[in-house]
């Protein structure tokens, strides 16, 4: 066997502390990397649909039929009550307007989407004083995180049950989350 002198086994020593030390530095990098990852600001916005009440169910009782007009002219065999919740579930501010806007359209608002619908017979925003809806169009100046905007509409359907959304590619780097409460 080799033996080691003193000095030797010194270095050798020496070493394995520099190895458990640059092994520790390591861990500390790769955990403060992690942190600035997941700390950094994102944009998320959860879509949430919290009612889809079809008001023109028609009952299973021969010889009855039931549907609604609207304004007494235009009859709706298809009628919907649905309610969507918008919520800024990110961390960083959502701005509408002015050359900071978050928005693709900059200042021309967030555009809410449909799917399955074939009119929007109302649609209107509930208690809020965040946002400004005009022709199915969100305006705001800024939306912070955690506030949430709350929509009712009535809508004809076209088959199967009838949808709000917003895209993704409408807000700058966002993600867009939906959710059912239903």
């Amino acid at each position: 066997m080799w033996s080691l002198s003193k000095g030797q086994e010194q270095v050798q020593t020496r070493v394995y502390y520099m190895k458990d030390i640059a092994s520790i530095c390591t861990i500390f990098a790769l955990l403060f990397a992690v942190y600035q990852y997941c700390s950094r600001e994102k944009i998320k916005v959860t879509v949430c649909c919290v009612e889809s009440t079809l008001l023109t169910q028609q009952p299973k009782i021969p010889g009855v039929t039931v549907f609604v007009q609207y304004k007494d002219t235009t009859t709706i065999e298809n009628l919907w009550r649905i309610r969507y919740t918008l919520k800024n579930s990110g961390n960083k501010n959502i701005i509408g307007e002015g050359a900071q806007s978050s928005l693709v359209t900059k200042g021309l608002g967030l555009p809410l989407r449909t799917k399955n619908i074939k009119q929007i017979i109302q649609i209107s925003t509930e208690d809020n004083n965040i946002v400004e809806l005009k022709d199915n169009i969100l305006y705001f100046k800024q939306w912070l995180p955690d506030e949430c905007i709350a929509i009712e509409a009535l809508v004809e359907g076209a088959g199967e049950k009838p949808e709000l959304y917003i895209d993704k590619r409408d807000i700058i780097s966002a993600k867009v989350v939906f959710k059912s409460n239903i």
